[in-house]
């Protein structure tokens, strides 16, 4: 369970819907993912420097974020093994490395925007590219969930990888 401090409202809320049993591995884990959790959640080692007390900071818009970004991966891993029993694993794990090289991608040309942005194209890059594969057997878009999801969170042209 996460201890989630959030500094905005003041509040205290416990988010226990993660994978895995220490909270501390699966944010590590997710942050090999997306690099944006470690600016949404805050550590707070508690002075004992006990891993198991370790308690984080948030506002309420970068928890939402947070939050976003590990349904949307639950999503797409779901939609990876659809791939993976449709095609391989190999050609699933060709799809995410085609998205995270475009998203290097943008890196290169679109400096200004934030982590959080990049985490999100990334989202959109590999359930474009699962959307293009599995609309042949026809399977609806994903796009426009994900978009509606996010349209108050990131940018307009963020929002549609349009630039």
């Amino acid at each position: 369970m996460l201890d989630i401090y959030l500094t905005d409202v003041q509040k205290q809320v416990q988010f226990k819907d993660y994978p895995g049993e220490h909270p501390v591995k699966f944010i590590l884990s997710l942050k090999k993912i997306f690099p944006s959790v470690m600016e949404l959640l805050l550590p707070v080692l508690p002075e004992n420097e006990n891993l198991d007390e370790m308690t984080w900071e948030s506002t309420t818009a970068d928890f939402e974020k947070f939050q976003l970004l590990l349904s949307g991966w639950g999503i797409i891993e779901l939609r990876l093994n659809a791939i993976s029993q449709y095609k391989d694993k190999s050609f699933a794990d060709t799809l995410v490395k085609k998205a995270q090289q475009k998203v290097k991608e943008y890196k290169k040309s679109q400096t200004k925007l934030s982590s959080v942005d990049f985490d999100y194209l990334f989202m959109h890059e590999v359930n474009a590219l699962i959307d293009a594969e599995l609309v042949e057997l026809g399977e609806k878009f994903y796009l426009p969930t994900l978009r509606d999801l996010w349209k108050n969170k990131v940018s307009e042209n963020v929002l549609n990888a349009k630039f």
